[in-house]
């Protein structure tokens, strides 16, 4: 390295684990390991095959330190700003025979903060970062960035402007390669989350601003009003009064902006926990919903990130300004009057967002219900055009229809005593409260009257916004309900982590004898009061196994091969791959068993071929990994498909892309189990849809490139 002051700040590979334990406690993300995380493992001399290994070795140590490490990288343009935004981040750079990494603190001034080998931080500048990470880019262009310098005879003053600029045109395309940036895993516990984040001092200032918003508000008005009923209305005061009004401009649009950080910030943390969720519900729960009823739940989430932020905030700043309008009216000409039907208000305003809140459910679940019949009825488009009556099919829709207004104008009645009611009762009944002050014997002074309709309006405008609110508040409430459940499944806490790290087993030199998965007495059931699918299922499995399961429908074939990829747990029984169980392989199951389910299971997404295909290893992908995919399907017969897309692999597909046949499906779903290159590889009635020439086809390749193979098929 041509850095000796990077040189020094590197930590050896031996000490990876040390580094990535102090950078999770330092940075205050994640905490000590139970046991020490060691080293990754040593390397087998394949570039890629020890990289993904230490990706692994690294997702691995973080999950035993409470984080989730995300790999990340960027043009090497643009990696300055990837070493400004990356903290906490373990940066991979030269080191000589064995990589050396740099370990991210975070900024200081305009450099950054580095973790020495010595646990002392140490400042660095961001240059000299900069080169380290990308050193092995740069040596390639050296040579020909000074060729073709000396050819145009740049002048030795604008060399080292034109030699940036070139690097830059030259490497736009080249990557930094993977950095490890720390960060809470969603599954966090989501107030530890938020304070993590900063919301709730973010919140603090928002309402701090909005407080020192009304205060200068109300101050203002105060001059204006104290000098109009004084009679000393002069430059002065109607100065001083511009000044508070001009000020106000800068701070509602801070507020704004700080409100609108809040938000962000939280909606994005609200997005992560669902999306964890969702992941992470049980098979059967997420089968028991059709496709409009989780569409439904996807539109809820939304509704529930911004209704809930929107609404929440503005609940509490108008909660914020109805306090300074009853200070205000205590000041005025009836304080008690006032201030008790204030708080009237407030207790119909409350009761009547509950009523809202129920008629709202009911026209929400309304419309969930004829989103989830609206979806299935375009799913099934060619089958009700060919079999369902139309008299029947627009009678039924007629009805549905009829329901969904009912509920529309049911919460069109809640909602305007609450969204108009309120505000305009407030206004009529505070004005009548001082009609005694007006006309009965001692009236009230001109400056207390003046006082009284200044809080009068405060309260108005509070309690407009309130309503909406409020109204927010309600409509939040509803999606909630609707997604609660994917929330609460992104905190389970029920999956540690595997303590071990399991390295990959080499597919040649498998242990003699010793099974690859062995399983027995196995027993599923659907349901808890059902019939079990499997009972005292006894199978094993060794490596370089051919193996046909063949049974009638309904008898379990698909549920086995669903327990034997971890897709499903049984619920007694042992089950074991490659020597270990479900809890201690965790997430790295999939890697060692996979499986292409059966073809209504199996989905092609909506992206790139490229993208299916190579979606269950890392990405964006390398050439090599390309190249692979590219041999996999035309041995599969898919090579006139993949010369056809104008674009080859890079073609979108799925249904807003290139329409595939349920043969070309079939070969991409098998194509796909194949490329995770798993020890144990289940083909799921994956070759149903295929003549007899493509069958024997596929079937060989299958065959030459699995390590045990289990082909489940019908009689």
């Amino acid at each position: 390295m041509n850095h000796p002051s990077i040189a020094a700040l590197a930590w050896p590979v031996e000490r990876l684990g040390e580094a990535l334990e102090l950078l999770a406690v330092r940075s205050g993300l994640g905490h000590a390991a139970a046991q020490p995380l060691g080293a990754p493992p040593a390397g087998r001399g394949e570039a890629a095959t020890d990289e993904a290994e230490r990706r692994r070795w690294i997702e691995w140590a973080g999950a035993q330190l409470g984080v989730e490490v995300a790999s990340v990288d960027a043009s090497v343009p643009e990696a300055p700003a990837l070493l400004r935004g990356a903290a906490p981040a373990v940066l991979p750079i030269e080191g000589g025979a064995a990589p050396v990494f740099l370990v991210l603190l975070g900024r200081r001034g305009r450099g950054l903060k580095l973790l020495g080998p010595d646990l002392q931080p140490r400042a660095c500048q961001l240059a000299a970062a900069e080169d380290a990470l990308t050193a092995r880019h740069d040596r390639a262009v050296q040579g020909e960035l000074d060729a073709l310098l000396a050819l145009a005879d740049v002048p030795a003053a604008r060399r080292p402007a034109v030699r940036t600029a070139l690097r830059r045109e030259r490497l736009a395309t080249e990557r930094t390669g993977p950095c490890w940036m720390l960060r809470q895993p969603a599954t966090t516990p989501f107030v530890r989350q938020l304070v993590s984040a900063g919301l709730p001092a973010r919140l603090g200032a928002v309402l701090g601003t909005y407080a020192l918003l009304y205060a200068l508000e109300i101050a203002g008005w105060g001059l204006i009003g104290q000098a109009a009923l004084g009679g000393r209305l002069d430059a002065g005061w109607l100065a001083a009064w511009a000044l508070a009004l001009l000020s106000l401009v800068p701070l509602r649009l801070a507020g704004q902006a700080l409100q609108a950080g809040f938000a962000r910030e939280a909606g994005r943390l609200l997005k992560s926990r669902l999306m964890a969720g969702a992941m992470r519900l049980p098979i059967d729960r997420v089968r028991e919903q059709g496709v409009g009823q989780l569409l439904g739940r996807v539109l809820e989430s939304q509704a529930l990130e911004s209704l809930a932020l929107s609404g929440g905030l503005a609940a509490v700043v108008s909660l914020l300004e109805l306090a300074f309008a009853a200070w205000v009216l205590a000041q005025g000409a009836v304080p008690v009057g006032h201030l008790v039907l204030l708080a009237a208000c407030l207790v119909l305003t409350a009761l009547l967002a509950g009523r809202y809140g129920a008629r709202l459910r009911g026209w929400v679940m309304t419309r969930l219900d004829l989103t989830h019949d609206l979806v299935e009825r375009m799913v099934g488009h060619r089958t009700r055009l060919a079999q369902e009556r139309p008299a029947l099919r627009d009678a039924r829709e007629d009805q549905a229809l009829h329901g969904y207004l009912a509920a529309s104008e049911a919460m069109d009645r809640a909602a305007t005593p609450v969204q108009a009611g309120v505000p305009a009762g407030w206004t009529i009944a505070a004005v009548a409260a001082l009609a005694p002050a007006l006309l009965g014997e001692g009236a009230a002074g001109v400056a207390p009257l003046a006082i009284s309709v200044g809080g009068i309006l405060l309260a108005q405008r509070a309690f407009g916004g309130m309503s909406a609110g409020l109204a927010g508040l309600a409509r939040a409430g509803v999606a909630w309900q609707q997604v609660r459940d994917l929330f609460e499944a992104g905190g389970d806490a029920g999956r540690a982590p595997p303590r071990i790290f399991v390295p990959a087993p080499p597919r040649a030199d498998a242990a003699a004898g010793a099974p690859l998965l062995d399983a027995s007495g196995l027993q599923f059931r659907h349901a808890a009061a059902g019939d079990a699918v499997l009972a005292q299922a006894d199978v094993r499995i060794h490596h370089g196994d051919r193996i046909l399961l063949e049974g009638p429908s309904g008898a379990g074939k698909s549920t086995l091969a669903a327990l034997l990829t971890g897709l499903r747990t049984p619920q007694a029984g042992l089950l074991l791959l490659a020597g270990w169980d479900r809890h201690t392989l965790g997430d790295d199951w999939h890697r060692l068993a996979t499986s292409a389910p059966q073809f209504h299971e199996n989905h092609i997404l909506s992206a790139t071929l490229a993208f299916n295909l190579l979606m269950g290893r890392d990405w964006p992908p390398s050439l090599a990994d390309l190249a692979e995919a590219e041999g996999l399907c035309r041995e599969l017969g898919l090579g006139e498909l993949i010369d056809r897309m104008p674009a080859g692999l890079q073609q979108r597909v799925g249904e807003t892309g290139w329409q595939l046949s349920h043969g070309e499906r079939s070969r991409i779903f098998l194509a796909r189990a194949l490329l995770q290159r798993a020890p144990l590889t289940v083909m799921d009635e994956s070759f149903a849809a295929l003549d007899p020439q493509t069958l024997a086809r596929c079937l060989r390749c299958a065959m030459q490139r699995s390590d045990a193979l289990v082909v489940i098929a019908h009689p």
